[in-house]
């Protein structure tokens, strides 16, 4: 019997420590300290930085990603200090927004024409920035209960630095009351989504974000890893192999990837009704399940059949054509008359301009 295994049977101690602890008792105890540092109420949850312990390659592309970049307080938005000094004439109202930034006041808007020197504090910014940012500050109502308001005005980066934009789903606004001249109301069912898809895990209570875990991190796509950080470093201390975790089926994936990639307001039933409109390119998701593509794969194309979740999305069509010749380039697979080795995306999902200028990859795969 190893002499760890003797000892620690016997329970000894010298001044209430342990003489010899067990790989597993350590790893356990290590486990613990860790995962006593969680906030109330989120003990699932575990610091990322552990996922990356046994995901390193994953780890590292990660911050690269738009998912890494869906959720920040304002302050910590890499162009807020930019922003400093700039000024947005509001093109359907008239009135010029004018925008400040302190490091510890944080970002804030006026509309000196109607308010004068007051400030609008910009709390959160949304979105990755690869098409808009756009800025949220929670408040109560009139009946104390938790709105947000979306700012009238978004960015986007240019070449020269941000900028500012009318907000998408703000064109015709009419505003109700006076805080509606800084943006729309959203209201807490809306709210409430907003965060579910931009955070990997918060709370809306008493106008702010409590227990916030910004970005779409590891644990929202893979659900809270607690339990499975401490299975995995047991296996690991007793000398285990830790079988490979199988991918989700395509399926699973796609409805897995739906629940956020869908513009606010849309649901399946569009294409029920209208299944050739444009702005059915922005389901990507149901547009693929309609896809011959996907109905004669055998549930074998999923998302991350193109798309890498934990990498940066390519522009260059290379490798998504290359995704493509995996199953048609294949012996008594259908091939292309037109061109079998190239162009598949610019013939075959040709990119559409839908609601705010905005282009989407046409996701059904057409035959042309």
């Amino acid at each position: 019997m190893a002499l760890w295994l003797a000892i620690s049977g016997l329970g000894v101690v010298v001044a209430g420590v342990p003489m010899l602890e067990s790989p597993v008792e350590r790893t356990k105890r290590d486990a613990a300290a860790v995962l006593g540092n969680i906030a109330p109420g989120f003990g699932l949850y575990v610091d990322d930085r552990l996922c990356a312990e046994c995901h390193p390659t994953q780890a590292a592309s990660y911050p690269q990603t738009g998912h890494a970049r869906t959720l920040r307080p304002a302050t910590q938005w890499q162009l807020a200090a930019a922003l400093d000094g700039m000024t947005f004439p509001d093109p359907e109202r008239g009135i010029k927004y004018q925008y400040r930034f302190d490091p510890r006041a944080g970002l804030s808007v006026t509309a000196p024409e109607r308010f004068g020197s007051d400030a609008f504090p910009l709390t959160y910014a949304f979105g990755s920035g690869r098409r808009c940012v756009t800025f949220l500050t929670l408040i109560p109502n009139r009946f104390g209960q938790t709105v947000g308001i979306e700012h009238r005005a978004g960015v986007r980066n240019g070449r020269d630095g941000p900028i500012l934009e009318l907000a998408a789903g703000h064109q015709g606004h009419e505003p109700a009351q006076d805080v509606e001249q800084f943006g729309r109301v959203i209201d807490s069912p809306v709210l409430a989504r907003c965060l579910d898809c931009h955070a990997t895990r918060g709370e809306i209570r008493d106008h702010e974000i409590r227990g916030l875990e910004p970005n779409v991190g590891c644990q929202k796509c893979h659900w809270p890893g607690r339990e499975h950080v401490i299975a995995m470093r047991e296996a690991k201390a007793r000398g285990d192999e830790v079988p490979a975790r199988l991918p989700r089926p395509p399926l699973e994936q796609i409805r897995a990837c739906s629940r956020c990639h869908l513009p606010p307001g849309t649901a399946d039933e569009l294409l029920k009704v209208m299944p050739d409109h444009i702005r059915s390119v922005r389901i990507q998701a149901s547009e693929l399940l309609q896809s011959r593509c996907f109905t004669q794969s055998e549930n074998r194309l999923g998302c991350s059949t193109c798309h890498d979740p934990h990498a940066p999305i390519a522009s260059d069509p290379a490798p998504y054509v290359e995704r493509c010749l995996d199953c048609h380039a294949a012996p008594n697979a259908a091939a292309c008359p037109v061109s079998p080795k190239t162009d598949c995306v610019r013939c075959h999902m040709p990119a559409q301009t839908a609601e705010g200028g905005i282009r989407w990859h046409d996701h059904r795969i057409r035959k042309k």
